[in-house]
């Protein structure tokens, strides 16, 4: 059994709001000042227009995987794949990061030799091994989710 998590995130947003007003304010300065047409500048404008749809779209179109759930390991983002019989257990924290949010966290079996990679080395509140559960999975996923890693390992609920 192989199941693949992506991360969901709502495509109509301020970050697309923002691109779409910048996009006709300067095809309406365009067309109605046409000699912004021979500063300079004017290009390089639309080409940082332009990134920041390419950029949109790479987070917002394109399907980024969470978690690569195996019944002998799991695998979290691009890191590499943690055995289920390393881990010790799991619990639910809540972290401070843009608010109040909600993580379930794969705490590993102690002398664990293992490749943490830039991002597991230093990420404050989350710790080498989190799954984030506050919106940025379908709540089906992150229920589905919760269940495999209880299935796996016992799990410290949140009191």
């Amino acid at each position: 059994m192989s199941k693949t998590y992506y991360y969901h995130f709502r495509k109509f947003n301020s970050w697309l709001v923002l691109n779409l007003l910048l996009l006709c304010k300067m095809l309406w300065c365009w067309h109605y000042y046409p000699f912004i047409r021979f500063y300079p500048q004017t290009p390089w404008f639309f080409v940082l227009i332009g990134v920041s749809f390419l950029l949109w779209g790479y987070k917002y179109l394109l399907k980024h995987p969470l978690a690569v759930v195996t019944d002998k390991d799991i695998k979290i983002d691009h890191c590499q794949p943690l055995a289920w019989k390393d881990i010790a257990s799991a619990e639910e924290r809540i972290i401070r990061c843009c608010g109040k949010k909600k993580i379930l966290v794969l705490l590993p079996k102690k002398n664990l030799k293992y490749n943490y990679n830039f991002l597991q080395k230093h990420n404050s509140d989350f710790t080498p091994f989190s799954l984030p559960l506050y919106g940025i999975l379908t709540p089906e996923d992150e229920e589905e989710l919760t269940d495999l890693v209880a299935k796996k390992v016992k799990i410290k609920k949140l009191k």
